[in-house]
């Protein structure tokens, strides 16, 4: 598939927007892709909405047990067909261009392993949130991307196979922090390259993995793992080694506060 992506999609549970998702992709400019979407045991109507679309560029793959977020999507990255793989979340919306700028950008430089994008929130009734904040520049993200992860996971394209690229799996030891571990591997490995345009829109809502009360100590663990993959894996000097241990501070006392709740 010379010059395709591979749009890679895992949907659990999302009834409410995979349609308006789904549709955000068969719209773009770019028009070599194929579309891989992974239900992952949904117990929703979202197989019947995603089985409603007639487009051959479409392949739905519905598991037989639940495996989860990240061992879905790289059982998604094993049926993709393309050197070039882009990620749509089953919630978030992509702009008409995104596609097609994210892989020119690609095609510019060997070295430049992912494109990202910048994005807006939007809530579930499609509204912009404009509280929320987003990338700004480059400055912003790479000053930052070592301590907070500033990269919509809907809005990375990146190469199966770069320069340096060490495996490019999700690591299924992360249930809810894989993408930001996958984006520091290729920040380790290759180069970022960010897209200033607001190309995605990104849900923010309550069933959102970010805001769901379950998950708050698997955040606050996996962001001390990370926090500590970026001082074993990137030359931060000595104040970055304090905005690390910062970081590292401030999710501890989170986590203390968690265990006091229970």
């Amino acid at each position: 598939m010379k010059n395709s992506i591979s749009v890679l999609m895992t949907v659990y549970n999302c009834e409410l927007f995979v349609e308006q998702s789904i549709k955000s992709i068969l719209n773009q400019s770019y028009r070599n892709f194929e579309l891989i979407i992974i239900d992952d045991c949904s117990n929703d109507s979202s197989l019947e909405k995603i089985r409603t679309f007639e487009d051959e560029r479409i392949k739905i793959f519905s598991l037989e047990k639940k495996l989860g977020r990240t061992r879905a999507l790289n059982f998604g990255l094993t049926k993709c067909q393309a050197k070039i793989i882009s990620i749509q979340d089953a919630d978030d919306i992509s702009e008409k261009e995104r596609l097609a700028k994210s892989i020119s950008k690609l095609d510019t430089n060997n070295e430049i392993g992912m494109v990202c994008t910048n994005y807006e929130f939007i809530n579930s009734k499609n509204e912009l949130i404009t509280k929320k904040k987003k990338i700004l520049d480059e400055k912003t993200l790479f000053s930052k991307l070592l301590y907070l992860n500033l990269i919509a996971h809907s809005s990375i394209t990146f190469k199966r196979v770069s320069p340096g690229i060490n495996g490019f799996l999700y690591d299924e030891n992360y249930i809810y922090a894989q993408d930001y571990n996958l984006i520091l591997r290729y920040l380790r490995d290759s180069k970022i390259l960010l897209i200033k345009e607001n190309l995605v829109r990104i849900r923010d809502y309550e069933g959102n993995m970010s805001n769901v009360k379950k998950y708050a100590k698997i955040r606050l663990l996996e962001n001390l793992k990370l926090l500590e993959f970026s001082k074993k894996n990137f030359k931060v000097g000595f104040f970055g080694k304090i905005k690390i241990e910062y970081f590292k501070l401030k999710n501890h006392f989170k986590l203390l506060w968690e265990n006091k709740g229970e």
